[in-house]
């Protein structure tokens, strides 16, 4: 199971692609030389790598990377990652495996669908009930870690940067609205994919 790995780099759209793009024209790069035109370290290669991987864009989060067959459909389509289409792939693939990213799994598929409003309390209460059979110390209450997923997984769906555009959450006051948007996908094959960006 993945719990937290994202450290203190969020989903940011702009940050996987333009990551992407250098590590797929300069494979040989390590993650250290791919973080330098961003202001980083090494970290963000890493974490921007995992993200990419988690999102289903990329086999595996070890150099060089490798597309997978959406993954190629996506670059082909919309390599600055800027599309509904995208962003809607990379919620499904974030979301839908929780062996791959467990927290984000059961905010969208558990605890979203339980909650037509919910407080930031109320998500920290679920998360800790859901990850605190890792290891009481690290996700059990008052855990920091939980705080840091709490925090990651609202930027995501509230910033345009991540995936705030899908519309999935709305905060409003001390309290987050689930709305229901217009879905696109998910997506079974790289043709159907292909297909919705010809749309």
């Amino acid at each position: 199971m993945s719990v937290l790995f994202h450290g203190s780099f969020g989903l940011n759209r702009k940050y996987m692609a333009g990551l992407l793009d250098q590590a797929l024209k300069n494979p040989k790069k390590s993650d250290k030389d791919l973080a330098k035109p961003f202001g980083y370290g090494g970290p963000f290669g890493q974490r921007y790598r995992s993200w990419l991987h988690k999102c289903g864009v990329i086999e595996k989060v070890g150099l060089p990377l490798k597309l997978t067959p959406m993954g190629e459909v996506l670059r082909k389509h919309d390599p600055k990652f800027e599309s509904l289409t995208t962003q809607w792939f990379l919620h499904h693939e974030l979301v839908t495996d929780p062996e791959r990213s467990e927290a984000w799994h059961f905010f969208a598929l558990e605890f979203l669908p339980e909650h037509k409003a919910f407080t930031k309390e109320d998500l920290l209460n679920g998360l800790t009930e859901k990850l605190r059979w890792h290891s009481e110390m690290h996700f059990g209450p008052g855990s920091k870690l939980n705080k840091t997923i709490l925090r990651k997984i609202i930027e995501v769906y509230t910033e345009d940067a991540g995936l705030g555009q899908l519309g999935l959450i709305e905060e409003k006051g001390d309290h987050f609205v689930r709305k229901r948007p217009k879905k696109l996908g998910p997506w079974k094959t790289d043709e159907a994919l292909a297909k919705a960006y010809r749309k």
